[in-house]
């Protein structure tokens, strides 16, 4: 074998058949079924992000619709399958077809490269009834271009067929958009990237480890393609043998083990055992960016493990590593995981701008091994926190009437609630007067509402047992002699809310986090339990 007949796994392994492609079963069904029953769009818009299919479904689309013995399996939720052996199949798998033309956006992005299309277009196809053009990185076109290619996009000729792959699909104007049909193709799972993997290391006669092929799955981050070039990174590397180890060391990948000890030093609350990790690696010669990105990935493992995920929803880790996780997990509350996440999350970008990245990665290791512990609201003011007033009803009293009231009338009691009572009745007077406050007037009038007036006198009797004189006045200064109800609820709540604000701000964890993050304290909510009245 000579140097220039290798071919890349990418290029080897890429699908050439509907059945082949991995992860876009939707999409796939889609236009096969477009093909069978012969509705053909003049414009397809396929998009997603890189390495997950989007040329390649446009060649095996445009190879389908121009083969001339197209194989249909039965039931039709099997694949298509193109002969491969008639002329423009073969003319396909050559890369020269005349009748495919594959275009690249990025190089090919001005008036001229779309007004060479148009006056290509009205050629007819050298065989076959269709031809077919593939625009790769279709949003690199410039705006004129775009705006030179509307009227042929809108009305091709009948024998002309756009399919547009794009990575930002944001950048195509509106009016390119509304003339395409468009798929979002997903990301490749980690399921299926691993499986995919065993499958080519198998047809490579390749022996590779199941924790090996998990982590070239993880760093692959969703493209196929990308996975298939860390496998060929991995064979250059270790040979027809690949273990985890060989893995991490061709691609830079720092060892499960260092991060899970460093986190655990961390969760620990043992500051400089957990640096002593970061030295090992930083000594090592690893990049300390890849380093806090993989503490990243498992402290995201380590929140699923404490909120109760399963393996199942975590494959990218092994089941020794999920373990550990699980393990991890129990060290800390959510709240704190959180917080630690966020740190490295943000401290990413300062590691990356940083001359001295060692330094920084230190003290956020620092921060979060000796981070006070996050209390609720609830838990900060357990032993300040004055009890709930409860509000303790004498008989025949004015708050002892309101309860009466509230337990078949509470609307009226609530109106109540406005007032204050200025003279109660007695043994020796029967006259109940209740003022409300100059504000107040919406309910002194429902108050004072003939039916609202029948029910209070009645309830009243009930209460008094005898009949009582009711007279309602209404403030002049907004002022009345005794605090009403709601008011000293208000009260109560307003004093309970500002001493709850002031712990909270003066509290160490608090004042760590705003420092930590060169930030400010946004509003607090308050979500406060009813006072039993």
């Amino acid at each position: 074998m000579t140097y220039s007949s290798y071919i890349v796994l990418a290029r080897k392994w890429r699908p050439t058949q509907f059945e082949k492609i991995v992860g876009q079963s939707s999409t796939v069904q889609t236009l096969m079924n477009a093909i069978r029953t012969k509705r053909i769009n003049q414009a397809y818009l396929l998009t997603g992000s890189r390495g997950i299919g989007k040329t390649t479904i446009a060649r095996i689309f445009s190879k389908a619709i121009r083969c001339q013995n197209l194989k249909d399996a039965q039931p039709q939720t099997q694949f298509l399958l193109a002969c491969d052996a008639c002329p423009p199949c073969l003319d396909m798998a050559k890369s020269n077809s005349m009748d495919v033309i594959e275009i690249d956006g990025a190089s090919n992005n001005g008036v001229e490269s779309v007004r060479e299309i148009r006056e290509n277009v009205k050629f007819l196809p050298a065989i076959g009834d269709k031809k077919i053009y593939i625009i790769d990185e279709v949003h690199m076109l410039s705006t004129a271009a775009f705006n030179a290619l509307l009227k042929t996009l809108e009305e091709p000729p009948p024998h002309v067929i756009f399919i547009f792959a794009t990575t930002e699909p944001h950048k195509i104007p509106a009016t390119i958009l509304s003339r395409c049909q468009r798929f979002d193709l997903k990301r490749v799972t980690i399921t299926q990237i691993q499986s995919r993997l065993q499958e080519v290391a198998v047809k490579e006669e390749i022996e590779i480890d199941i924790s090996a092929i998990a982590i070239l799955a993880r760093a692959a981050e969703g493209s196929m393609r990308d996975a298939l070039s860390l496998l060929d990174q991995s064979i250059a590397f270790s040979g027809k043998k690949i273990t985890a180890q060989n893995v991490r060391d061709s691609i830079g990948l720092i060892e499960s083990q260092a991060l899970l000890n460093t986190l655990s030093k961390i969760l620990e609350k043992k500051p400089l055992e957990a640096i002593s990790y970061v030295a090992q690696a930083y000594e090592a010669g690893h990049d300390l960016r890849i380093f806090t990105k993989g503490l990243i990935e498992f402290l995201h493992g380590i929140i699923l493990a404490k909120v109760g995920a399963s393996h199942s929803m975590a494959l990218e880790f092994s089941t020794e590593e999920w373990e550990a996780l699980c393990n991890l997990s129990k060290l800390r509350a959510i709240e704190e995981l959180e917080l630690i996440f966020q740190v490295f999350h943000y401290g990413m970008d300062w590691i990356a701008r940083s001359p001295q990245p060692k330094t920084v990665l230190d003290i956020l290791v620092v921060k979060c091994a000796t981070a006070e512990v996050l209390v609720s609201f609830g838990a900060l003011e357990q032993h300040k926190e004055k009890p709930p007033v409860k509000l303790v009803v004498s008989e025949h009293s004015w708050a002892g009437l309101i309860s009466h009231v509230k337990t078949t009338r509470p609307f009226l009691a609530s109106l109540l609630e406005h007032a204050s009572c200025e003279h109660f009745p007695n043994q020796s007077e029967d006259l109940l007067k209740i003022c409300f406050p100059q504000d107040a007037t919406y309910f002194k009038d429902q108050f004072k509402s003939p039916l609202t007036q029948e029910l209070f006198l009645a309830l009243c009797q009930k209460y008094f047992f005898k009949p009582i004189r009711v007279q309602v006045e209404l403030s002049q200064n907004n002022t009345v002699a005794s605090e009403s109800l709601a008011q000293k609820k208000e009260r109560e709540n307003t004093e309970r809310e500002n001493l709850i604000r002031t712990q909270f701000e003066n509290h160490t964890a608090v004042k760590e986090t705003v420092s930590l993050f060169n930030g400010e304290l946004g509003p607090i909510e308050f979500k406060l339990s009813n006072v039993a009245n």
